[in-house]
């Protein structure tokens, strides 16, 4: 489907005069059954269709294609013909949902946010539950700026849909925004619960616990680290610097007959090798400016 996307792109691009209705319904189709984001070219073809070739289209397809256009045109900031589009869905669906988010999203694009956010509040009063709506009050808050609504909106959504992975992340990043790096730390442990297999959640976590500082929080933050370089068969140069990074703020004595000590103990200079190898490998050139680092993390020579 994504070669035939490219070849009908590709022959719409060299017609000559107006392209057949066939080749602008099949490359909508196409982009709606792929989820691509071509906004411009979308808002384009899709004009096109609607102007010279509503009559090809199915009545339910013809609608379809309105909303898809719509949001393009949004997209694009061709506010005029996102405006036109948009009148004739409301009109033909004057009590449908989705077409008065349309007109919520118009509102948005043309920063007329108070507009925007009474019908967004107007539709969850009909429709607590919708998904989308609650997502754009969230969209809302962070076109205008306002970081702590957006919060407070994303709350909202995660009290109804809380195995939404998208929303978790989104959330932490509004936390850490804010320096509010508990909050972050905590909508991590949420996203590890849903896949623990995520090195870069892993990752994530342990810089936040870093951040917040103290020895224990350094000493989970180096566990996650450690797991992330495991999930990454020592991939992650982020992982390897972060171990290097919390054990140079941990001091203790160990007891070498531990075994789970001495793994501990052994882990800086096992990081300080892998990013050795790392660097002579990828970027030689480099070396001179790392090995400095290396040695000052790791408590010796390099």
């Amino acid at each position: 489907m994504e070669v035939e996307l490219e070849d009908v792109e590709r022959q719409l691009r060299s017609a000559k005069g107006v392209p057949s209705a066939d080749k602008l319904i099949r490359y909508l189709r196409l982009v709606r059954e792929l989820h691509v984001r071509d906004s411009n070219t979308v808002a384009r073809y899709g004009n096109i269709l609607l102007r010279h070739y509503k009559s090809h289209l199915s009545e339910e397809e013809l609608w379809v294609v309105h909303e898809q256009v719509a949001v393009a045109a949004l997209d694009s900031h061709a506010l005029q013909f996102a405006a036109s589009v948009i009148k004739a869905l409301v009109r033909r669906f004057p009590d449908s949902v989705r077409a008065k988010r349309l007109q919520g999203m118009y509102f948005e694009a043309a920063g007329d946010y108070s507009r925007a956010e009474e019908a967004y509040k107007d539709m969850l009063v009909a429709e607590p539950g919708n998904e989308m709506v609650h997502k754009r009050m969230v969209a809302l808050e962070r076109s205008r700026g306002n970081t702590e609504g957006a919060i407070t909106a994303l709350r909202k959504y995660l009290d109804i849909f809380a195995n939404d992975k998208d929303a978790w992340e989104e959330m932490a990043e509004l936390y850490l925004e804010v320096l509010n790096y508990r909050q972050a730390a905590f909508c991590y442990e949420e996203l590890l619960m849903h896949n623990p297999a995520n090195s870069n959640f892993h990752v994530r976590y342990a810089d936040i616990l870093y951040t917040i500082g103290g020895p224990t929080n350094c000493k989970t933050a180096r566990s996650y680290y450690a797991k992330a370089i495991e999930l990454t068969a020592g991939g992650s140069l982020r992982a390897l610097f972060g171990v290097l990074a919390c054990s140079a703020h941990i001091n203790e004595k160990v007891a070498l007959q531990d075994a789970r000590s001495r793994a501990q103990i052994e882990l800086p200079e096992v990081a300080t090798q892998a990013l050795l190898r790392i660097y002579k490998q990828h970027a030689p050139d480099k070396l001179p400016f790392v090995e400095p680092i290396l040695a000052k993390l790791g408590g010796g020579t390099v």
